[in-house]
């Protein structure tokens, strides 16, 4: 699962979005101060999140995780696609159904199963990057609910399998309509998805 991503500036967003994809975007007001340098996003951040709502393309402001039904004070915040696709209803159904979003990322980390000893004798897991191989910042699928979103996960790919078994739903520019308003089962195998790989240094 996704631990964090690194979100591009505004700036960067909307030149990506608006003058490289001419996707007719709307930023409101209350966030056009905020979020002008890169930032860390974790679990419970407030991020920026691309949805359509009042026949509008809209970049708008919400948090990551949705409030758990078991836990309290905790998140969930990786959704698995399949998920929508299985008889028991789930959370999630409603968002997969009425509610997509696009989330912007410049990279994503994954922890690996996978243990080094440093230095001090700890065990460490290993941690990798992941940037779009073909694109400027990484185009991932969101669901999302009131204030509140979270990522969409799918099976790795050949890049992120030796970390993980799970990865974003990562997307092409020509498919983000297919997430949004159309059926998205073709979009659940990122096998051709192109990513680069780039595993942390030690401590």
């Amino acid at each position: 699962m996704c631990s964090h991503y690194e979100m591009p500036s505004l700036k960067e967003i909307k030149t990506y979005l608006k003058t490289d994809l001419e996707l007719p975007l709307v930023v409101s007001k209350n966030i056009e101060d905020k979020f002008e340098s890169v930032t860390q996003i974790y679990p419970k951040s407030p991020s920026l999140v691309m949805l359509y709502s009042d026949d509008e393309l809209k970049l708008v402001e919400k948090k990551w995780g949705y409030p758990s039904p078991f836990k309290k004070n905790r998140v969930i915040y990786n959704a698995r696609v399949e998920r929508f696709y299985e008889e028991k209803p789930s959370m999630w159904d409603d968002s997969f159904a009425r509610q997509r979003c696009i989330i912007l990322a410049n990279e994503f980390w994954e922890s690996s199963k996978q243990t080094y000893l440093a230095s001090n004798n700890k065990t460490y897991h290993e941690h990798s990057s992941f940037t779009a191989k073909d694109e400027p910042m990484a185009l991932i699928a969101g669901i999302y609910k009131g204030d509140d979103f979270s990522m969409v996960t799918t099976a790795s790919n050949d890049t992120v399998l030796p970390v993980h078994e799970r990865m974003p739903l990562v997307l092409k520019p020509s498919e983000l309509r297919r997430w949004l308003f159309q059926n998205f089962t073709s979009l659940l195998d990122r096998s051709e998805y192109n990513l680069d790989r780039h595993q942390l240094p030690h401590r």
